[in-house]
């Protein structure tokens, strides 16, 4: 009778770990599809000569059909390929399934050179988008379940665009 509980509960938990693998992997593909359709800063505040505090409104997509939390949002900015600043936020962004969300997340930006920043600036007469680039991350998470997630490459000319706004 032993043998029997043993085999008679194999079954079930081999098809709770099956079950747990399959929503793992249908959920891996879908966090993927998450999209910043338009950005807006609030508010800006020059904290130090190389640190940048700003609020954000960011407008996500979440045409997947779990609901994620996007965390530890991180990102580093290019000039011409070159890494001129990094940003981070601590905050939590909500992305409820099938939806485009807005929240707002408080980030700070860490300038590399800030002087470096301001000569290029002043030698090319202004900020010329084109020339930017950045990588944003997060890790998102649904449930017990945490995916790193980035994209590479952003044109910040192109978000920039997007959002139809000018910072400087």
């Amino acid at each position: 009778m032993r043998n029997f509980r043993f085999s008679y509960r194999f079954p079930w938990a081999f098809a709770a770990v099956l079950a747990a693998a399959v929503l793992a992997v249908s959920c891996s593909k879908s966090y993927k599809d998450i999209e910043i359709k338009d950005f807006k800063v609030e508010k800006l505040n020059i904290s130090s000569i190389r640190s940048v505090d700003a609020v954000v409104l960011l407008e996500v997509d979440n045409p997947a059909v779990q609901k994620f939390q996007a965390e530890n949002i991180w990102g580093v900015v290019y000039h011409e390929g070159k890494q001129i600043a990094t940003f981070s936020s601590d905050d939590v962004i909500v992305l409820e399934a099938k939806t485009v969300t807005q929240s707002k997340i408080k980030v700070r930006l860490t300038l590399e050179s800030p002087l470096g920043f301001l000569g290029k600036i002043a030698e090319s007469g202004g900020v010329k988008f084109k020339d930017y680039t950045v990588d944003i991350g997060a890790d998102i998470k649904s449930g017990i379940v945490k995916f790193p997630y980035s994209k590479k490459g952003m044109e910040v000319a192109e978000l920039v665009k997007k959002a139809d706004a000018n910072i400087f």
